[in-house]
């Protein structure tokens, strides 16, 4: 076979999203799905504060305060492809200084 030249461009709606986990599964047609997650902690409902003259304030009680994963982007992929990039991230990972048996808690 002989020899192609690539090249990259960005779609208009290309933007880099952060990322901390991922949640999924495989689907009913067999196709990888999942979505990539952001894990933290979410602003509270409500909260309630002591405020006297020439004093920090001081937090007196504080409501529905919790933690989210709040889900950035999903992907649907054949499997060979999800076997094909997990394999380039390893690789990436390992590039980037990963070593084995020190995996994030929450992936």
């Amino acid at each position: 076979m002989g020899e192609i030249t690539i090249k990259f461009t960005k779609a208009r709606d290309y933007k880099i999203i952060p990322a901390n986990g991922a949640w999924g599964g495989v689907g009913p047609l067999g196709d990888v799905s999942f979505d990539f997650y952001v894990e933290k902690l979410e602003a509270p409902d409500t909260q309630r504060i002591k405020v006297e003259p020439n004093l920090p304030a001081e937090e007196l009680e504080r409501q529905g305060e919790m933690h989210v994963r709040e889900l950035q982007v999903g992907m649907i992929l054949r499997p060979d492809i999800a076997h094909t990039i997990g394999k380039w991230l390893v690789e990436k990972a390992k590039e980037a200084g990963f070593i084995e048996g020190k995996e994030a808690a929450n992936a």
